[in-house]
């Protein structure tokens, strides 16, 4: 890492890992195999990396057969159309709502019949409506983000 002064394992432990690799600098693997020759602690740890490193070297992973695949694919283009079809939905009753709203606020703010505290009443109405929604979504945004089981499958 900095190749300056002694090794230091608790503060350059990722460089163990790199060692047992073959990753470092010549000054890096001079540090280490120089505290190596004095700390039996951290040639234990070495030890484990290799150990662990020959272990997972050997692993291979198990390849699905061919029809779970085809359920995986099902399901992505499934989830895919769902997804498009819901934000298209959305955008267009957020347009056509929001196209409606200035329509009747435009309206009711023209016509004289209505007392000012009445046209006040109604903007306050579709301002927290408009508060309560956006708040509705954003939290619904946050927990989907936030929830620990969202990759549990049944």
């Amino acid at each position: 890492m900095n190749g300056k002064g002694p090794f230091d394992p608790r503060k350059e432990a990722p460089l163990l890992s790199a060692y047992v690799d073959g990753e470092l600098e010549t000054v890096d693997v001079d540090r280490i195999e120089a505290h190596l020759a004095e700390n039996e602690q951290t040639r234990r740890e070495v030890r484990e990396l290799r150990r662990l490193k020959d272990i997972t070297g050997v692993m291979r992973i198990k390849e699905p057969p061919p029809e779970e695949w085809e359920v995986f694919w099902k399901s992505v283009y499934n989830r895919a159309e769902r997804s498009l079809g819901w934000i298209l939905l959305c955008v267009g009753l957020v347009a056509i709502g929001a196209w409606g709203i200035t329509e009747i606020l435009s309206a009711m703010l023209e016509t004289e019949a209505l007392p000012l505290y009445v046209k006040g009443g109604i903007f306050v109405l579709a301002a927290g409506a408009l508060v309560l929604m956006i708040s509705a979504i954003r939290e619904r945004v946050y927990k989907r983000k936030q929830t620990r089981y969202k990759d549990v499958i049944r």
